[in-house]
């Protein structure tokens, strides 16, 4: 440790809780007021832990850096316990490795192509059920979109039809994992718990009746490694846990803000429509014509930036006296990359509260610096960025593509400011658009 180094500025809170409270009711805006007021490197305490959080390309490639920080025994316990404490977000080692090249077979080119028939006959049946009628509040539906969607993907549901009291106890387990961690049966966290049984219990099932042909599953089931290793089943279930908890909000509300930006910019969506119709077919997107839409993934980009999705990584533990930016952190100190703040950082985003749909067009984005990008965590593909990134960023492009070409939007006055929740907030109105096919 150099002589001038000190620790993090920032507050530990009352005894114990810490700021647990004031972190689990607006984790997007305690991170984010806090890296304005005390800069990107600072301190808090939760839940007896101190947590020095990192924002910024700097500071966030700093905490990914394998050699500073630990994912074992990182994240408070309730959150292993909800999720399971053998999820990979929680490992580290050789067994992650292991794990984590088998789970990325699920996000190759050739994977994600076979999902898109599937996925877009879940949006086709979603979307024209908004055609009828005038404006309507459409946030509900795209929860059970999300759902839907992981469902197809993760347990080889029929995309044909909802399964709505399934999707019921994912809602219920993700409220539960940014509440008080008090297991009662009237409690947010409790419920989640029993919630989360239940799941595990309809995952089991399907992993053992279903072959997953076109789906995640099937692909994770068939996933070899280099010396014939596999996912055994009970590791395959944990981990489609974790990809359902994953994927559910984050699309829920990357699908969400995408419809804002369309409704609110007009000009755009002409755009976006103008490519859409010289790049598309009538059916749905394959691989190829996806990639090919340069706008659409300029705007999804933006999309993941501009709104809050996620607030902040998995937590992980200093293996050992470190020293950043003139600050001390000690051994066995918690840390967690700032998401949020880092994608809301002015001195790379230029004016970063706006949206700006040319913002991240190729050029631009691929010149960016380190971890300046990272909605859905930061550092290698084969470290601890999430497993899922290549599928939301095909995804949305090729949603907003298909969208903006085969229908048209009414978007009325309303309250878009993102309302309460710790993964995935949605717009506070409900989302009220109109719909029309073209």
């Amino acid at each position: 440790m150099g002589a001038m180094t000190q620790l993090p500025p920032g507050s530990m809170g009352v005894p114990f809780v810490g700021e647990a409270l004031k972190f689990l009711k607006d984790p997007f805006d305690f991170a984010l007021s806090r890296t304005r007021k005390h800069g990107n490197v600072w301190k808090t305490k939760i839940l007896g832990d101190p947590i020095v959080f990192f924002a910024g390309p700097e500071a966030f490639t700093f905490f990914m850096d394998e050699q500073n920080f630990t994912r074992e025994n990182g994240s408070p316990k309730f959150l292993q316990n909800l999720l399971h404490p053998d999820a990979v977000p929680f490992l580290d080692g050789p067994r992650f490795k292991t794990r984590k090249r088998l789970l990325l077979q699920a996000f190759t080119d050739q994977a994600l192509d076979s999902y898109l028939p599937g996925t877009f006959q879940i949006f086709q049946r979603t979307v024209a059920s908004w055609t009828h009628g005038g404006a309507r509040a459409v946030a509900a539906d795209l929860v059970q979109l999300g759902f839907d969607i992981a469902d197809f993907l993760f347990a080889a549901s029929d995309p044909s039809t909802s399964n709505r009291e399934t999707a019921a106890d994912f809602s219920i387990m993700n409220r539960g994992a940014f509440s008080p961690p008090i297991n009662l049966p009237f409690t947010a966290y409790g419920k989640a718990v029993r919630a989360r049984d239940r799941l595990r219990k309809y995952i089991h099932e399907q992993v053992s009746s279903r072959d997953g042909q076109g789906t995640a599953l099937g692909v994770l089931k068939a996933a070899r490694g280099p010396d014939g290793e596999s996912l055994p089943q009970h590791e395959l279930e944990i981990e489609l846990l974790h990809f359902f908890f994953a994927a559910h909000g984050g699309l829920t509300a990357a699908l969400a803000w995408l419809l804002v930006v369309l409704g609110q910019n007009p000009g755009m969506a002409a755009k976006l429509r103008a490519e859409a119709d010289a790049v598309l077919g009538a059916g749905p997107p394959t691989l190829g014509e996806a990639r090919k839409l340069d706008l659409a993934r300029s705007v999804s980009r933006e999309v993941l930036r501009a709104f809050p999705i996620a607030p902040v990584t998995f937590i992980g533990v200093a293996k050992k006296d470190l020293e950043h930016a003139g600050y001390a952190i000690k051994a066995g100190w918690k840390g967690a990359g700032a998401i949020w703040a880092t994608l809301q950082d002015g001195s790379t985003f230029k004016d970063p509260t706006a949206f700006d749909g040319d913002r991240l067009r190729d050029e631009t984005f691929n010149h960016l610096p380190a971890n300046a990008f990272v909605p859905q965590g930061g550092g290698p593909r084969d470290g601890h960025r999430c497993a899922g990134e290549a599928l939301i960023q095909l995804f949305m492009p090729a949603f907003l593509g298909w969208f903006a070409k085969h229908y048209d939007l009414v978007f009325p006055a309303q309250d878009v400011t993102p309302g309460g929740g710790g993964l995935g907030p949605l717009p506070r109105s409900g989302l009220e658009i109109a719909v029309k096919p073209r």
